[in-house]
């Protein structure tokens, strides 16, 4: 019996050990995305082979899928320089060999063990017999530079990829099919703000981070995500603010129209979430325009239930933004008059019965009241006010009924996103695959209890 024991046991041993070879063969490609990117995603292998878009929007085509082991999982990943990267497990190199000859731009050359090309003069391809990485966009200048990183990639042992970061053992631990790990930088600045809420004073985009699950249904993108720091002093502080966030009932999740856009929507009172806005330095410079015209702390201060921020333009000087926001004792229309008279040079406030504009040069931006709702937005006559509540073309209901009951959400119109060029060149540019013919993306924070 014994004996017998003793045998299970080296039997056992060996299977373990076994798995975890296999374990280390399945992530072996994975080494060569660098410990330094900024934002990982990790796409389901099975995803991409049902869906013959994905692949076909990569610059050498979705012929290189005879070539991959669609089995394992496909990685995109940005670089700490800004550029977006693929990594992909290779399953027959002299056929992807075949694939790169007839989609290089110039001829395919050997260093050592690596393939090098070059897509359209501006993605650089390299690859051997386990792994596939692309990079760029780069100018056609800088593609030798771009090839001899490849290389380094290729080359690197586990130690210097992401399989030593902790983003990677965060990745790795989201059930979604689509999943990603980022760094608030790695987002475009005015769609970072609201992950940055929390955040305590002096921590900048690099220190706190998204996890994130994708999930796409009947045209809409659902993204669940949570802000956290991998430095504990900072993930202290944004579980922290968590708290200030309540379930949102709804009210302005008809507002945003199809012409804007992004939305943000949350249910707060105004007092908790003031120290908020006031420490996050992107929605600061947006708000900072209106702070030199009107008391807005005070404004904020009456805020009491739901609220909505919606964008229109992405520029500085012209952010075309909208608020809506429940309140309760708005005292601040007392001071007004004083507004009135306390405005610069070359600047003015007209209005009165709850709806007033600011004007400064070519610039206005109108507030007020309608009932127990604050407004504030660029440009709107007191005719058009109820426009800004009942818009002619709102997002479709299946988007934003999904608002509803979270605590904090973001709605994307991807149309106007695109046609804005806000999805390439930063981490938005992963999802671009991904959001090929979807309508909409709703973003929805979630926070551990």
């Amino acid at each position: 019996m014994k004996t017998r024991f003793i045998d299970l046991k080296a039997v056992w041993l060996i299977m373990v050990c076994a798995l975890c070879l296999a374990s280390c063969r399945n992530n072996d490609y994975v080494r060569s995305i660098p410990a330094s990117a900024t934002a990982v995603m990790r796409i389901d292998g099975a995803v991409v082979a049902q869906s013959d878009k994905v692949l076909s929007l990569l610059p050498f085509g979705d012929k290189v899928a005879e070539a991959l082991d669609l089995s394992r999982d496909i990685y995109a990943f940005e670089t700490i320089d800004g550029n977006l990267g693929m990594c992909a497990k290779v399953k027959d190199s002299d056929r992807l060999l075949e694939i790169m000859k007839k989609a290089a731009t110039s001829e395919v050359r050997r260093q050592g063990d690596y393939r090098l090309a070059d897509i359209n003069n501006s993605w650089a391809v390299g690859f051997d017999d386990n792994a596939l990485l692309v990079l760029g966009p780069v100018s056609a200048a800088a593609l030798p530079d771009a090839q001899r990183s490849l290389v380094r990639m290729l080359k690197q042992d586990e130690d210097a990829s992401i399989l030593a970061r902790p983003m990677y053992s965060r990745l790795d631990s989201i059930g979604s099919r689509v999943a990603l790990v980022a760094q608030v930088q790695a987002l475009p600045e005015k769609l970072a703000a609201p992950f940055m809420l929390g955040a305590p004073k002096g921590a900048d985009a690099s220190q706190v981070a998204v996890a994130a699950g994708v999930d796409v249904k009947d045209g809409i993108m659902r993204i669940d995500c949570e802000n956290f720091s991998f430095q504990k002093s900072v993930d202290r502080e944004l579980h922290k603010s968590h708290s200030v966030l309540r379930p949102i009932k709804g009210d302005f999740k008809n507002c945003m129209s199809q012409s804007q856009l992004f939305a943000l929507f949350a249910n707060v009172n105004g007092k908790d979430f003031l120290p908020l806005l006031q420490s996050d330095r992107s929605l600061q410079a947006v708000l900072m325009g209106l702070n030199t015209a009107v008391d807005f702390d005070n404004i904020m201060r009456s805020v009491d239930g739901d609220i909505a921020f919606a964008f229109s333009g992405m520029s500085p000087d012209n952010p075309g933004m909208t608020m809506l926001a429940r309140v309760d004792n708005p005292v601040w229309t007392a001071d007004v008059d004083y507004w009135k008279q306390s405005c610069q040079p070359g600047c003015s406030i007209t209005g009165s019965d709850g709806h007033w504009t600011y004007r400064s040069g070519d610039t206005g931006f109108s507030f007020g009241l309608q009932g127990d709702v604050f407004y504030g937005t660029s440009g709107v006559s007191p005719a058009q006010v109820q426009h800004l509540l009942k818009p002619a073309n709102p997002i479709p209901a299946d988007v934003s009924r999904m608002i509803q009951g979270e605590r904090m959400a973001m709605v994307l119109n991807v149309k106007a996103l695109v046609g804005n060029g806000m999805a390439a060149g930063s981490m938005s540019g992963m999802l671009k695959p991904i959001i090929n013919n979807v309508k909409a993306v709703v973003c929805v924070m979630k926070f551990k209890k």
